[in-house]
């Protein structure tokens, strides 16, 4: 009686199935593939050579890599865990966060989804010895993300939230952290 059954649903947490999934997925296996191919055809395409040299190239792209997908993932559960919804939840209502997340990897930035998800190619890119890869994926990355976020995300949270977004949007950074203040 005191066990929950599997197929409760845990109070404010939203319900995920298999397919919304999906996307999420794509983070790990599509897009490593598409950043690959593209950011070799890059450098074939503007002559960059490999750089930097092994085993500096392993060396440093393995914890950017590790780095933006600690990020990506702890931004993932915190929206999860404590906004009650997922990145993708405008595509399924039922999966939209309900809650304003301010706190933990958002305390620092508003959208270390993407910070995280940035690194990804960028450490693939040094591992490959790919400057395609390191630069050029990552900031079209980047810029299709701030384009998202200011034209679409941005107005819907402010919406949403009110003035507890936009008192957190004026004192937390877009993208790039900035050390935490401590209080005197």
């Amino acid at each position: 009686m005191g066990q929950m059954k599997k197929t409760e649903q845990i109070a404010g947490e939203p319900r995920v199935r298999p397919k919304q999934l999906l996307p999420y997925l794509s983070v790990f296996v599509i897009a490593p593939i598409v950043t690959f191919v593209l950011g070799r055809w890059l450098d074939e395409i503007v002559g960059l050579h490999g750089f930097p040299p092994l085993p500096l190239n392993l060396i440093i792209g393995f914890p950017v890599f590790f780095w933006g997908l600690a990020i990506g993932i702890k931004s993932t559960r915190e929206l999860y865990k404590i906004g009650y919804g997922l990145p993708w939840g405008k595509l399924n209502g039922k999966s939209q966060t309900t809650r304003l997340v301010t706190n933990g990897v958002y305390e620092y930035c508003r959208n270390p989804m993407t910070l995280g998800y940035s690194l990804l190619p960028c450490g693939m890119g040094i591992m490959f010895k790919s400057l395609g890869m390191t630069f050029f994926i990552p900031a079209m990355i980047i810029a299709v993300a701030i384009v998202y976020v200011k034209v679409w995300e941005e107005p819907e949270l402010e919406k949403r939230f009110g003035e507890d977004y936009r008192e957190y949007k004026r004192k937390t950074p877009f993208l790039i952290p900035r050390p935490r203040r401590r209080d005197s």
